[in-house]
């Protein structure tokens, strides 16, 4: 199978804030907690759900294939494509568009800034290449793809990213119980 992702240098970085802020949040700085709410669990609450919209809008893969199809993932829902329902791809800057055999088109982004093209001869380099990609699987999965199953799920939750929340936790801890 293989697969189109964001960056994942840029989404583990909001991963590493998104953890910091959590467990900066109850140390009094921003909201004073009741006596009763332990900082623990108010880290976790903020946490928890921003680690999982960053799985699901910039770390888990985009595009989805193999012989016998395309899976566009969207952050809380999957289109499955069979390759005889695609006509072509076209790659502008940071957008693939997938036109499809009825005229239809569906245009995905991703992170990987045009500007960056412009500064830099080895980012340069990488243009047209997921347009290359999956061309090449376009053409294999009409040759022999029609007995293989479309991909139906994209790869699971890396666990370290839900790791994080554990040292924001007893940093969280730590922070309010010393000021």
């Amino acid at each position: 199978m293989h697969e189109i992702r964001g960056s994942a240098l840029i989404n583990y970085f909001a991963a590493v804030a998104c953890a910091a802020f959590a467990a900066i949040f109850p140390a009094g700085q921003v909201v004073r907690l009741p006596a009763w709410v332990p900082a623990w669990a108010v880290i976790l609450v903020i946490g928890l759900p921003l680690m999982e919209m960053l799985w699901r809008s910039g770390l888990r893969p985009r595009l989805v294939w193999n012989e016998g199809g395309l899976a566009v993932v969207r952050p809380f829902s999957m289109s499955v494509y069979r390759w005889s329902e695609i006509a072509r791809f076209e790659e502008e800057f940071n957008r693939l568009h997938i036109v499809f055999a009825d005229g239809s088109e569906e245009v995905r982004e991703f992170d990987h800034l045009w500007l960056w093209s412009k500064i830099s001869k080895r980012y340069a380099a990488r243009s047209g290449r997921n347009q290359a990609a999956l061309t090449e699987a376009l053409k294999v999965g009409r040759e022999r793809g029609e007995l293989v199953r479309p991909p139906s799920e994209v790869p699971r939750r890396p666990v370290v990213l839900y790791l994080l929340m554990v040292p924001a936790v007893v940093f969280g801890q730590w922070l309010v119980t010393t000021v």
